[in-house]
């Protein structure tokens, strides 16, 4: 289902601004293959997908390559109920975190715990529930979250959270979600990647400046039923705003650097989360290789 993160997609589809370009866009559903696999296979010419995709993609040897950042910074964090007499991460010791079984999970928290003068001993039990109904079933006492989506969510439905962002407390800052390519295919597809991501950037810069037409825009562009509580996209759009998550001070829309690039990824590495396709660990990565910004060039 489309989400608060497609925005600026839906913006430049509805505005005309791809038809503008001689561009015909077609937006892919979400499905049981990744986009990552997609783009790798020539079924899409982008995809998007997260920094830690694109880790793991370029440490097994595949030509995947991030070209554009949809948010400036990390707009993730750790949250709990706000009742909850969790108050800082080193009282995530003997905690039960409602894990999603990711690799990074546990060096993120570990380092926040530790960073905060903890030990970094919370369990994550496999459980039948996730997220804010674990939380509210009482079967986890903290969860990862977006902000901008689940803390905009569970806001409005009467359960406040209070986040604890990975930022502030020794986890490198990183781009999530990007969009990607396949880095073989540039060259032949330059101009109209360019032509694509130079009306895709006007899109999220609108829904930056103008969130409320921007949310309109979207849905009523969406397939029917997208968002059956249109207030969540509204608030959404309010709370990156908030958050300063879609540009970095002075720099365009989607820009890179390989000093984002480089110390998240080593982070990763470092704690054995780059997982490769045998199962061992990978140590070593050109992290120049993650990303590029030739097709944002005008």
């Amino acid at each position: 289902m489309p989400n608060l993160n497609h925005i600026g997609l839906y913006v430049a589809q509805a505005r005309g601004w791809y038809a503008a370009a001689g561009l015909k866009v077609t937006l892919l559903p979400y499905g049981s293959v990744s986009p990552d696999t997609l783009v790798l296979a020539g079924k899409a010419d982008l995809g998007i997908s997260g920094a830690e995709g694109v880790t793991t993609a370029v440490a097994a040897g595949q030509p995947l390559v991030s070209v554009a950042a949809i948010y400036a910074t990390n707009t993730a964090s750790f949250a709990v109920l706000d009742g909850s007499d969790i108050r800082r991460p080193r009282d995530f010791d003997g905690r039960v975190y409602a894990a999603f079984g990711a690799p990074y999970e546990t060096p993120i928290l570990q380092t926040m715990i530790r960073r905060d003068g903890g030990q970094g001993t919370f369990r994550s039990p496999a459980l039948n529930v996730f997220g804010l109904d674990a939380l509210l079933a009482k079967r986890a006492d903290f969860m990862w979250v977006f902000g901008a989506v689940e803390g905009v969510q569970a806001r409005r439905t009467g359960h406040p959270l209070r986040t604890f962002s990975m930022k502030d407390y020794g986890v490198p800052d990183y781009y999530t979600p990007v969009f990607t390519a396949d880095r073989r295919t540039l060259p032949a597809r330059r101009d109209r990647l360019r032509a694509f991501m130079a009306a895709t950037a006007r899109g999220y810069d609108y829904a930056r400046t103008h969130p409320a037409e921007a949310a309109r825009l979207m849905i009523d562009t969406a397939p029917k039923g997208s968002f059956p509580d249109p207030g969540v996209l509204r608030d959404s759009l309010a709370e990156l705003g908030r958050q300063g998550a879609y540009r970095a001070p002075g720099r365009p829309w989607g820009e890179q650097t390989l000093k984002m690039w480089t110390e998240y990824p080593a982070f990763l590495l470092k704690a054995g989360a780059v997982k490769l396709p045998n199962g061992q660990s990978a140590r070593q990565l050109d992290f120049r290789k993650l990303f590029t910004d030739e097709l944002l060039r005008r």
